[in-house]
C-alpha cells in the first residue's frame, strides 16, 4: 500500500517526466529554419492567352532575391553573384506568399512575401567568396552643405539643390534613414564663420542640438561642371571618410541629380554594411544549459536566438529532468556573443565548460 508521502513522490516524478516530455514535443514540433523576409514584391503581369503563373512566381523570387541582396551585400560583391541562376534562387527560397491578388485592365497585379532559407543563402554567399552583413537599419543625423566655388557661395538650406532633394531617392532596401537638420539661422551663421576651413570643421555646434550620437556630414564642392562629395560617416564612435569626383555634371539636370544622390546614398550604404559584415568562415561552437523546469526562459532563449542573424544555427543535443543543452554556431566571437545576450536581458554565467542560462 503506498503511502502518502510516496505517493506526492510518484506524482511529482509524472509532473516533470510529463512536462519535459510536453517542452521536447514543442521543440521538436515548433523549430522552424531561419529566414531571411523580403515583403511586397509586387508583380505586374499581362492577363492573356499566354498567362502563366509559374513565370510570375520565377519574376517575384528573382526579384526578392535582387532585393536581399542589395540590402546585406555591397556594390562590389553584387557583381559576384549577377549571374545567379533562377534554380539557384529558387533553392534558397523556403516559402512564399502571395496577396492582394487583382485582375485590372487585362493585368495580373499581385504582391509576394518570399522567404529565404538563412543557412543556405549564407553558404551559398559564402561559396562566392561574400560575406554579407547584418541587415541593421539605423538613423543618423544628416548635414548637407553645398559649396559652389564659382561663386564663393556656401549653401544649407535655400539654394541647396541636395538638401531639396534629398528624400527623393530612395530604395526601399536602404538601411540608413536620414535624418535632415532642420532649418536654422544660428547653424548657417555657424556654417559663413567656418566657410574657409568647412572641411575640417567638426560641427559639434550643431550636433549636440540633436539627440543622435551618429552623424553623416556631406559637403559638395562644385567647381564649373565638376563635383567633389566629401562625407564624414561618423558610427559607433570611428569615423570614416569618402570622397569622390564627379566630371561634367549638370546641376540643373532634375533626372541627374537624383542620379548622383543615389550614387552618394549608396556609397555611404556600402561603407554601412561594411561595419556589420558576418564573418561565416568563423562557426564558433557554444555548449549552452537551462533547466527545463523553466519553460517560459526556454522559449524565450528561442525567440531571441532566431532574431539574431550572427547565430547560423542551434538545436537542442538532449533534455532531460535537470537538463536542457543547447549546441549553438555562432559566426563571431564569445564577447561577442555573450555581449548580444546581455542587451537581451540573457544572463550566462560562464564559470564551467558549459555555459548557464541563469
Amino acid at each position: 500500500m503506498y503511502t502518502k508521502k510516496k505517493f506526492f513522490k510518484i506524482l511529482s516524478y509524472t509532473i516533470i517526466y510529463l512536462s519535459t516530455l510536453i517542452f521536447a514535443l514543442i521543440i521538436t514540433t515548433s523549430a522552424q529554419s531561419k529566414i531571411f523576409k523580403i515583403e511586397d514584391i509586387e508583380i505586374i503581369e499581362p492577363f492573356n492567352a499566354n498567362f502563366n503563373k509559374e513565370i510570375v512566381i520565377n519574376k517575384a523570387f528573382s526579384a526578392a532575391f535582387k532585393e536581399l541582396t542589395s540590402s546585406i551585400i555591397t556594390t562590389k560583391d553584387k557583381k559576384k553573384i549577377k549571374n545567379t541562376k533562377l534554380d539557384e534562387i529558387k533553392y534558397l527560397v523556403e516559402s512564399f506568399e502571395i496577396k492582394n491578388e487583382n485582375f485590372l485592365n487585362k493585368k495580373y497585379i499581385a504582391k509576394f512575401n518570399v522567404n529565404f532559407n538563412k543557412k543556405r543563402t549564407l553558404n551559398y554567399f559564402e561559396k562566392k567568396n561574400i560575406f554579407p552583413s547584418l541587415k541593421i537599419n539605423k538613423d543618423f543625423l544628416t548635414i548637407l552643405i553645398f559649396l559652389d566655388n564659382d561663386k564663393n557661395q556656401i549653401f544649407l538650406y535655400d539654394k541647396n539643390p541636395f538638401y531639396k532633394n534629398w528624400n527623393n531617392s530612395r530604395e526601399n532596401f536602404f538601411l540608413i534613414n536620414y535624418i535632415l537638420i532642420d532649418e536654422d539661422i544660428e547653424d548657417i551663421e555657424i556654417i559663413n564663420k567656418n566657410k574657409e576651413n568647412i572641411e575640417n570643421y567638426q560641427f559639434d555646434k550643431i550636433i549636440k542640438k540633436y539627440d543622435l550620437n551618429d552623424y553623416i556630414i556631406s559637403i559638395i564642392f562644385k567647381n564649373k561642371n565638376e563635383l567633389r562629395v566629401l562625407s564624414k560617416f561618423f558610427f559607433d564612435e570611428n569615423l570614416k571618410i569618402i570622397n569622390n569626383k564627379y566630371s561634367n555634371f549638370d546641376l540643373n539636370d532634375k533626372n541627374a541629380l537624383d542620379n548622383l544622390i543615389l550614387k552618394i546614398k549608396t556609397n555611404l550604404e556600402d561603407l554601412w554594411k561594411s561595419n556589420n559584415l558576418i564573418n561565416t568562415s568563423l562557426k564558433l561552437p557554444i555548449n549552452l544549459q537551462l533547466n527545463p523546469k523553466d519553460t517560459l526562459k526556454a522559449v524565450n532563449l528561442e525567440k531571441e536566438m532566431d532574431k539574431i542573424d550572427l547565430i547560423y544555427d542551434y538545436y537542442v543535443t538532449s533534455i532531460s529532468n535537470k537538463d536542457l543543452n543547447y549546441k549553438i554556431i555562432f559566426n563571431g566571437s564569445p564577447n561577442k556573443f555573450l555581449k548580444i545576450m546581455s542587451e537581451k536581458n540573457i544572463i550566462i554565467d560562464i564559470e564551467n565548460e558549459i555555459w548557464k542560462v541563469k
